[in-house]
């Protein structure tokens, strides 16, 4: 079956000391009439989740140049049912991490009535048909997920893969076969994904796909940012980050910051263990999405602060414009992995959705509010059945290079490991910064602050009257 794409894409080897890129993607190379390239710009970014054999894996990469189009090529275990993910995850997955507190200054000069600390940048599956002969590429879907064009494909070998590139415009570079054959005799499967960034004619649609590109970028117009995200569930027996066709990528920032959703604290197999900068348990994880967001006092306590001046306060630290994404992303995947379901009905409602906004050139932050507050009940009523099998996760923050010759022979794969607890600070790693949280000022205050201080003469005191002591 051929797949109706017209642009250019493929990979470069980053040679030298180059360090690899973990989330399996290989990057485009645009063979136009000047030979124009783009690199993935920026720390690369990857969610991962995995419990009772599924799997899902975010990401949403960011590049620069001159080019219209690209594409990305991901080799997984087994087919996956693919969905758009909000431009905002990766600031709401940080945020889960450690949200923003709300500051009261209670010291004696002018202040502001109230600021925040370490806001977020703005900013079914079918399964194998059998071995799949050797001069064969298989189609197993093919379909549009918002601004992309995605086809999963099993591969007979490296040439008939190759081939399949070659006639739908991807440059296959050489040198790739080793590891192309390596996913083809394990049964792997293959996701090309297609964009289209500037403004051409319709290219051979297929049913379920889009019909024409939205209006955009004239052509050969410098492209730079963060392209939209995608997220990948599919079920596998053993947690694995397919990286090694990552060693082709092109890039100028070769950090990797990894959030791990799993069972157990890990780290990477192959990766140095202080690349683990932080570790949470799954209660802490789920407080941090749902309750109150923290306060910070300077220059009193809790006591000192009027009631009244709570309660004004309340709106102010609902935690879901800074890390509801996550706790939607947490919760669907926690209910995937309870039913088995790889693709949730909101997130086919939600693909329809997009599909018909692609059809008639819609795309855009007030498209995707439209679709959110469409699927809003869907998306509480899930977080209602799944949010408390969060209790029994922990999430991993991996940040820094990952070394690049272990990553050419290696997918990664997690193995069991505890973070020291002196090293598990915030202080030490804040996930909003990305850095040293450093020291800070004043009193944190965490949870509901409607508390009614001990009776007069009581002598057993409440925690309102002993919380500071």
């Amino acid at each position: 079956m051929k797949f109706g794409w017209v642009v250019a894409a493929g990979v470069l080897f980053a040679g030298g000391e180059a360090l690899a890129d973990p989330c399996g993607m290989v990057p485009p190379i645009y063979v136009g009439q000047n030979g124009a390239t783009i690199k993935r710009t920026g720390p690369q970014k990857t969610y991962v989740f995995f419990k009772d054999g599924v799997e899902d894996i975010v990401l949403r990469p960011g590049y620069s140049g001159n080019v219209d189009e690209f594409g990305m090529l991901v080799a997984l275990p087994s087919p996956p049912e693919l969905r758009k993910v909000p431009d905002e995850i990766f600031a709401h997955i940080a945020a889960a991490v450690d949200p923003p507190e709300i500051v009261i200054d209670l010291r004696p000069r002018p202040k502001p009535s109230m600021s925040m600390r370490g806001l977020a940048p703005s900013a079914k599956s079918g399964g194998s048909a059998g071995p799949v002969p050797e001069d064969v590429v298989r189609v197993l879907k093919q379909e549009a997920v918002g601004m992309y064009e995605v086809a999963v494909l099993e591969a007979g070998s490296p040439k008939a893969l190759e081939k399949w590139m070659t006639e739908h415009k991807f440059k296959y570079p050489t040198g790739m076969d080793s590891v192309t054959g390596d996913y083809v005799k394990l049964g792997w499967c293959f996701v090309a994904v297609k964009t289209r960034i500037a403004e051409k004619g319709p290219t051979d649609p297929k049913p379920g796909m889009k019909e024409k590109p939205a209006a955009g970028k004239a052509a050969g117009a410098p492209f730079g940012g963060y392209i939209q995200g995608m997220g990948f569930r599919f079920k596998t027996e053993k947690a694995v980050v397919p990286m090694r066709l990552a060693t082709y990528n092109d890039a100028d920032d070769r950090r990797q910051i990894v959030y791990a959703l799993t069972t157990k604290p890990v780290k990477f197999e192959g990766v140095p263990e202080t690349r683990v900068v932080r570790q949470l348990e799954g209660k802490r994880l789920r407080k941090n999405v749902t309750e109150l967001l923290p306060l910070r006092i300077l220059g009193g306590t809790l006591k000192d602060v009027p009631p009244a001046r709570l309660e004004a306060l309340k709106p102010s630290r609902n935690p879901v414009p800074h890390n509801g994404r996550a706790k939607e992303l947490f919760s669907g995947d926690l209910l995937a992995a309870r039913t088995g379901e790889l693709s949730l009905a909101h997130e086919e409602e939600e693909k329809e959705l997009l599909s018909i906004g692609e059809r008639l050139m819609l795309r855009g932050p007030e498209i995707d509010k439209l679709h959110t507050e469409e699927l809003e009940k869907a998306r509480a009523e899930i977080t209602e059945k799944a949010l408390g099998d969060l209790d029994a996760m922990t999430f991993t923050v991996v940040d820094g290079e990952f070394p690049f010759e272990w990553m050419r022979d290696h997918n990664l794969e997690l193995a069991s490991y505890t973070m020291p607890t002196d090293k598990n600070l915030p202080a030490i790693y804040d996930a909003v910064r990305l850095g040293p949280g450093g020291p800070k000022a004043g009193v944190r205050v965490e949870g509901d602050t409607e508390v009614t201080p001990a009776a007069p003469g009581d002598k057993k005191k409440g925690w309102y009257d002993t919380l500071w002591e």
